[in-house]
């Protein structure tokens, strides 16, 4: 499976609850292999595919602008997924756990 695939997958939750679409897979290159850390969900990602989130921050005419584009985003880890079918990826936690944007760790 490429990472191009998961790009508009339905996401449920584990109560069966739709919690949005994937709309980017967020990775990290070590040693020249790539590893997927987790899942993008929203309606829309395009401020953080501008590279606004987690260190760049937007110029400030525009921080409000990006901040309301990205109000439905939710991260998910890649070790909370429990399934992954065309079009559709399965988490193992509930939709409202799910932090509201993505974060570098470590």
């Amino acid at each position: 499976m490429l990472a191009g695939d998961l790009l508009g997958a339905r996401v449920v939750d584990r109560s069966g609850k739709t919690a949005g679409s994937v709309q980017d897979v967020v990775v990290r290159r070590d040693d020249g292999e790539y590893q997927v850390l987790g899942l993008v969900l929203g309606r829309s990602a395009l401020a953080g595919r501008l590279g606004f989130g987690d260190s760049l921050e937007p110029p400030t005419p525009w921080r409000h602008l990006l901040a309301w584009l990205r109000r439905h985003e939710r991260y998910v880890r890649w070790e909370d997924v429990v399934s992954v079918e065309t079009n559709r990826v399965e988490i193992g936690v509930d939709h409202a756990s799910l932090p509201r944007h993505w974060h570098q760790e470590g």
